[in-house]
């Protein structure tokens, strides 16, 4: 029984999701500056590198509302051949290769052809019958546990894993006599579970997994180049290398599998923009019904939504949950010399990206970099508030506040103690600033702040004269 609310209760939950809707809509006002290209290729730059010194780097791109507002390319896709990154350049796509593994099998689900619900062995016979049976939906959300295929490979000696053939990874798969733990019950990531969606998908759908994802994903999308590894390697002179340094020069390592499920997806940024248009725009891919099923946070056998560890759940091939209030939609790829990130932000209707062909560099932390170069507020992260200083009645202090970097220098006056006391606090993306336990949150008024410390619940705080006419 849902409990009936007060009509203030009401006020105050209207209150704070309009506050929150304005805070979003500054958050989205990001049009571009002349300047936020070099700030952005500066990010895309070693900082050690010499001018006219050739090495690897990223592709980073704004969409909002399905439309391209900023691409920036800095680097080479090939070093040997002076070949330089830009919006065609094939990447291998890593781990951003669920999201497309995870619709393939959400449009055999929309069109009756499958269930989610269904035990996988009905598609995959080879599979012992475990402890609990393994659901597709089991797979998608990474509740299985499948074990890692990579990590099987590994183990069985092989150190390149780039040269094992999907037969070879499915046979490990198949000779698993256990899971990892009692399906359903947790959650652990897990490259093998997203092998055997992509094994399923081809065998309901008679054709192989690359052909059904390209016929049934890449082609209507309108996705220029992107394509799925099917046990070859990409056409030579196509594609970026990915490159890992090694003294003062680069080395190339193309050590992933060359087939498709977990990973295996060579897609451009001129792809992801296809995408970004047909996710904005709905289409004949990204329907009502696909969108539900990549978009509803998995469960467990419980009932209880599944927590990534990173503080969002999982739904199809997707991170999915909540910054500081705001909706956000993400994914990494990482492979040995390939690491990139995906990032929605659906309150704003923005969306970035990130593919790079350099193994040294983490894509979130550069992704980060970039927006703030491109004056984007990332997704989480409080609003800076007006400087100057605020007066608690109830604490009988001032706090007087100073920008400093992207944090505050907050000077704290009051009667009990002779001297004022300086702490600084840093923007954390629950949408406050921290000093160890001391948290200081924005409102939607700009002369009203929020204090509080631990669980002493919250105190105000108000700017200047406003205190003398509340």
């Amino acid at each position: 029984m849902t409990a009936l609310r007060s009509p203030r209760s009401r006020l105050r939950a209207l209150a704070h999701v309009t506050c929150a809707a304005l805070a979003l809509l500054g958050a989205g006002r990001s049009a571009a500056a002349p300047g936020d290209e070099a700030a952005i290729r500066a990010v895309l730059s070693s900082a050690s590198g010499a001018p006219g010194h050739a090495e690897p780097g990223c592709v980073f791109a704004q969409f909002e509302k399905g439309r391209t507002v900023r691409l920036v390319a800095q680097g080479q896709a090939d070093l040997s051949a002076h070949r330089a990154l830009d919006a065609q350049t094939l990447f291998y796509g890593a781990s951003l290769s669920k999201q497309f593994t995870a619709l393939a099998t959400a449009k055999l689900v929309a069109e009756g052809k499958l269930a989610l619900e269904d035990d996988v062995r009905r598609y995959l016979p080879e599979l012992p019958v475990y402890e609990r049976p393994v659901t597709v939906e089991m797979l998608m959300h990474h509740t299985s546990g499948i074990r890692d295929f990579l990590s099987l490979l590994r183990l069985a000696g092989m150190e390149d894993v780039g040269e094992a053939s999907r037969a070879q990874a499915l046979d490990l798969l198949f000779r698993q006599q256990g899971t990892a733990f009692t399906p359903g019950s947790a959650y652990s990531y897990s490259n093998g579970g997203y092998l055997l969606l992509a094994e399923i998908v081809a065998r309901v759908s008679g054709q192989s997994f690359a052909a059904y994802a390209r016929e049934a994903i890449f082609r209507p999308a309108g996705m220029p180049n992107a394509y799925f590894l099917d046990n070859a390697n990409p056409a030579a002179g196509t594609f970026a290398h990915g490159y890992l340094p090694k003294g003062d020069h680069f080395v190339e390592r193309d050590t992933f599998p060359r087939f498709s499920g977990s990973g295996g997806l060579m897609l451009s940024m001129a792809d992801l923009a296809a995408w970004e248009r047909e996710v904005a725009q709905g289409g004949s891919v990204w329907t009502p019904e696909v969108a539900d099923i990549l978009l509803t946070p998995g469960r467990l056998a419980d009932g209880s939504v599944l927590d990534d560890g990173k503080g969002l759940t999982y739904g199809g091939g997707l991170h999915i949950g909540r910054r500081g209030g705001e909706r956000i939609v993400t994914h990494g790829g990482s492979a040995q010399a390939f690491k990139h990130v995906y990032l929605r932000l659906p309150d704003r209707g923005q969306s970035f990206a990130l593919l790079c062909n350099r193994g040294d560099w983490k894509a979130s932390a550069t992704l980060e970099k970039a927006l703030d170069a491109a004056g984007v507020r990332r997704p989480g992260m409080p609003q800076m508030p007006a400087a100057g200083t605020y007066h608690s009645e109830e604490l009988n202090a001032d706090y007087t506040l100073a920008r400093e970097g992207k944090g505050l220098a907050v000077t704290i006056a009051t009667p009990l103690v002779e001297s004022p006391r300086v702490l600084h606090f840093a923007p954390e993306d629950d949408g406050a600033f921290h000093a160890g336990p001391m948290r200081l949150a924005v409102t939607c008024d700009p002369a009203r702040l929020t204090l509080s410390r631990g669980r002493s619940g919250e105190l105000v705080l108000l700017r200047g004269d406003e205190r003398k006419t509340r």
